[in-house]
C-alpha cells in the first residue's frame, strides 16, 4: 500500500520521553465526583419520596403504587405481579417492559441529547401503574422494593474500594509497560522525515487523483444538492454534517501537501463544502436538541453546547484558510445561517472561534459539551485545534493563553478510565460516562488531534492502544476493530481501519499504517468507475478519512495547525475539472512554478491559467505549446497544454521589468 508520506518538519517533542499515566488519587476527578454525588443525592431523595408515599397510611392505593414506581423504574407494575395468574404474569411483563423502556430512554438521551427522556419514562410508567385500580400492594413486593433500593444504593458504595484498587493496579501495569517500551519508541515511530531543502515536491499518482475525485464530485455539485451523500440520521455519526466536514478536511490536507500552488477547483470545492454546512437541512436538528436538551426554543446551532457543529465547522474553516491562503471564511457574515421562517444567524470564522473560547471559559469540566449534556474528548480535541489554528493564522494566543494547561489537566483528571483509556463521553449534568466502546477507532481518533495540542499525551495514549492492535509477534489483530462503519452503520471495518491508519500516519507508526491500509483494501476493495475510485462497502465519512491519511505524514497535521504555510506566487488558477487533474503544484523561491497534470482524455489540449506572476515579466515555459509567455498587467497568463499521460508543466522567471 506504500509508505507514510514524509513531512517537512520534525518536532523536537517527538524525541522526548513519553509521560506516564497520572496516579489515580481518587476514583474520579473533582468535577465528575461532584456531579456523581449530586446524582446520588437526587436519587436518594426520589427514593425517600417514593418510600414516604408507599408507607403513608391514609393515602389511596394508587399513591402507594406511584411511590413504589418512584423507587425503581417500572417497579409500580410489580404491585400486583406474580408468576401464577394471567393478570400477575401480565404485570410482571409490564414491569420488565417499563424497565426496558427506561433503558431505551437512556440510549435516546445519549444519542440525541434528550435529557428529559429518562425522567419522563420513569415518572410516566409510575403514573401508568398507579392508574391501574387493582387494590392494595402485595406485602412481598414492599419487601422486594426495599431490598432493591438498598442494593442499588449500597452496591456502588461497596464496589468503590475494589474499583479503586483495580484502577491503581491497572495504572501500575500500564506505566510499567510505558517504562519498558520507552527505549524502543524510536523503533515504533519509524516514518522518515527529510529536511525541506532535499524534499522532492510531493505528487499524487493517477489512482490517488481518482480517489480525490470521490470528494470533488460531491463538493463541486450545486451547494443545495447532496447527491452521493448518505442520509441516515441527523443526530449521530452518520449525519450529513460529518460527511461534509471530513471530505473538507481530506481536500484541505490534500491541497496543503500536494497542490499548495493551485487554487482552481480545489479551493472552490472546499469553499462549497463550507456553504453546504449553511444549508438548513444540515443544522435543522438543533431546534429539537435545544428544546429537549436545554428546554429552550433556539434554532441557532452556534450559540450553546454544540461544538459538534461549531467546532467541526471552525476546524474546516481553519484548514481551508491554511491550505489555500484564502481569508474568505473570515469575511464578516460569510457563515450566515438562514432559517426557513426568516431568522438569520450571522457568523463567520472569527465568531465561531469566539464562541468556542467563551464556551471553554465557562465550562467547569475544562471541556465543552458537544451536544446538550454530553462531553466528548474527541470533539473537544478537534475544536481546540480550530482555536489553535486560528491563533497561528492571526498571531494571537487565545488557546495557549487561556485554555491549553487547563484543558490537558481536566482531560487527564476527568476523562481517563481505570484502564488509562479516554472515555468516549461523559454527561456534564450527571457525571456518568459511557464505557469504552467502538474498538480501536474510539481510542485512536483523539490521538490524531491531540498531536497538535499535546504530542506527548497523544503518543502515550497511542502506545497503550497499540498493545491491542499487534500481538507479541507483531501480527495484526483485526478483531480489535469494530465491525460497524460509524459513518453509515453498515457492517464494515472501513471507518475503523481508515481512522486508525490516519493516526498511525500522523504519529509515524509505519507498521500499523501498513497493516490498516492492507486490511482496508482486503475487506473493502477499491472499485474504479468512470475515472473515480471508491470503496463500495465504505461510508462517505470513511472516504474522507482515507483522503486525510493519504495526504498525511509524520506530524503533518500538527505542522499545518501550528505553522500554517505561506502561499507565494505563482499558482495555477484555473483548469477545467475533470478534464484536467492537478497531481502536483508547487511554487519555488525564485518565482517559478512546477506542476504535474493528467488529462481525462489522452492527448487532449487544454487551457491553463496561471496567476500570481510578476506583471509584464517574461517566463520560460516547459510542457506547454509555447516556450515563453509574458504575464499580463494583472500577473496572469493563459497557456495551452497537451496532456499525454503524466504531463509536467514548469515556469521559470526569465526577465522582469525593474521598477
Amino acid at each position: 500500500m506504500g509508505s507514510i508520506p514524509q513531512s517537512l518538519h520534525l518536532f523536537r517533542s517527538a524525541q522526548r520521553q513519553v509521560p506516564l499515566l497520572p496516579w489515580p488519587r481518587a476514583a474520579f476527578g473533582p468535577v465528575t465526583a461532584h456531579r456523581l454525588s449530586r446524582l446520588l443525592a437526587g436519587y436518594l431523595l426520589v427514593v425517600a419520596i417514593g418510600a414516604g408515599l408507599l408507607h403513608a397510611p391514609r393515602l389511596a392505593d394508587g399513591w402507594h403504587i406511584f411511590g413504589l414506581g418512584l423507587m425503581l423504574p417500572g417497579a409500580g407494575f410489580l404491585a400486583h405481579a406474580d408468576l401464577c395468574t394471567t393478570g400477575g404474569i401480565g404485570h410482571t411483563a409490564l414491569a420488565l417492559g417499563a424497565f426496558a423502556l427506561f433503558g431505551l430512554s437512556v440510549l435516546i438521551w445519549f444519542a440525541t441529547g434528550n435529557i428529559v427522556a429518562p425522567p419522563l419514562a420513569w415518572v410516566g410508567t409510575a403514573l401508568w401503574a398507579a392508574a391501574m385500580d387493582h387494590g392494595p400492594i402485595s406485602p412481598w413486593v414492599v419487601d422486594l422494593a426495599h431490598a432493591a433500593a438498598g442494593v442499588s444504593v449500597l452496591a456502588p458504595m461497596l464496589a468503590w474500594p475494589a474499583w479503586m484498587a483495580f484502577a491503581r493496579w491497572q495504572r501500575r501495569q500500564d506505566n510499567a509497560y510505558l517504562r519498558q517500551i520507552q527505549p524502543r519508541v524510536h523503533e515504533i515511530f519509524t516514518a522518515p522525515t527529510t529536511p525541506a531543502s532535499t524534499v522532492t515536491p510531493p505528487e499524487m499518482s493517477l489512482s490517488h487523483l481518482q480517489r480525490v475525485r470521490f470528494a470533488l464530485d460531491r463538493a463541486l455539485q450545486p451547494v443545495a444538492d447532496f447527491e452521493g451523500f448518505e442520509h441516515r440520521d441527523p443526530f449521530q455519526t452518520a449525519a450529513l454534517r460529518y460527511q461534509v466536514n471530513f471530505l473538507g478536511y481530506g481536500l484541505a490536507l490534500t491541497q496543503a501537501r500536494f497542490t499548495p500552488a493551485f487554487r482552481g477547483y480545489m479551493t472552490r470545492a472546499q469553499e462549497q463544502l463550507l456553504h453546504k454546512q449553511r444549508q438548513h437541512r444540515i443544522w435543522s436538528y438543533w431546534a429539537l436538541e435545544s428544546l429537549w436538551g436545554h428546554l429552550r426554543c433556539n434554532p441557532d446551532p452556534i450559540q450553546r453546547d454544540n461544538i459538534m457543529f461549531t467546532g467541526f465547522v471552525a476546524l474546516q474553516m481553519a484548514l481551508f484558510e491554511a491550505s489555500t491562503g484564502s481569508r474568505e471564511a473570515s469575511r464578516p457574515g460569510f457563515f450566515t445561517l438562514q432559517h426557513p421562517q426568516g431568522s438569520r444567524y450571522v457568523h463567520d470564522h472569527a465568531s465561531l472561534v469566539w464562541q468556542l473560547d467563551a464556551s471553554y471559559r465557562q465550562s467547569p469540566f475544562g471541556l465543552v459539551p458537544c451536544e446538550p449534556n454530553w462531553i466528548y474528548p474527541l470533539c473537544n480535541a478537534m475544536s481546540a485545534c480550530a482555536v489553535l489554528a486560528h491563533d497561528a493564522q492571526r498571531g494571537s494566543a487565545v488557546w495557549h493563553g487561556r485554555h491549553a494547561a487547563g484543558f490537558i489537566q481536566h482531560l487527564e483528571a476527568e476523562f481517563l478510565d481505570a484502564f488509562g483509556r479516554l472515555v468516549p463521553c461523559r454527561s456534564s449534568a450527571t457525571g456518568l460516562a459511557l464505557p469504552a466502546i467502538g474498538g480501536a477507532m474510539a481510542q485512536a481518533m483523539p490521538c490524531y488531534f491531540l498531536n497538535a495540542l499535546a504530542p506527548d499525551l497523544a503518543r502515550r495514549q497511542w502506545l497503550l492502544l497499540r498493545r491491542d492492535l499487534l500481538d507479541a509477534k507483531g501480527r495484526f489483530r483485526r478483531r480489535a476493530f469494530w465491525p460497524i462503519d460509524t459513518g453509515n452503520y453498515g457492517f464494515s471495518r472501513a471507518s475503523a481501519y481508515t481512522a486508525t491508519a490516519l493516526v498511525a500516519c500522523e504519529l509515524g507508526d509505519q507498521a500499523v499504517y501498513d497493516h490498516c491500509m492492507a486490511a482496508l483494501e482486503s475487506e473493502c476493495p477499491s472499485t474504479p468507475k468512470d475515472g473515480v475510485i471508491h470503496r463500495a462497502q465504505a461510508s462517505v465519512w470513511s472516504h474522507g478519512v482515507e483522503l486525510m491519511a493519504l495526504a498525511g505524514g509524520r506530524d503533518a497535521f500538527r505542522t499545518l495547525i501550528n505553522h500554517p504555510p505561506r502561499h507565494p506566487g505563482p499558482w495555477l488558477d484555473e483548469v477545467r475539472y475533470p478534464d484536467v487533474l492537478v497531481a502536483s503544484a508547487h511554487a519555488d523561491d525564485a518565482g517559478g512554478l512546477h506542476a504535474v497534470l493528467y488529462g481525462a482524455i489522452e492527448g487532449g489540449t487544454h487551457s491553463v491559467v496561471v496567476a500570481g506572476l510578476h506583471p509584464c515579466a517574461l517566463y520560460k515555459v516547459e510542457g506547454a505549446t509555447a516556450s515563453h509567455i509574458v504575464a499580463g498587467r494583472q500577473g496572469r497568463a493563459k497557456l495551452r497544454v497537451r496532456l499525454v499521460g503524466r504531463t509536467s508543466l514548469r515556469l521559470e522567471l526569465a526577465w522582469q521589468v525593474r521598477a
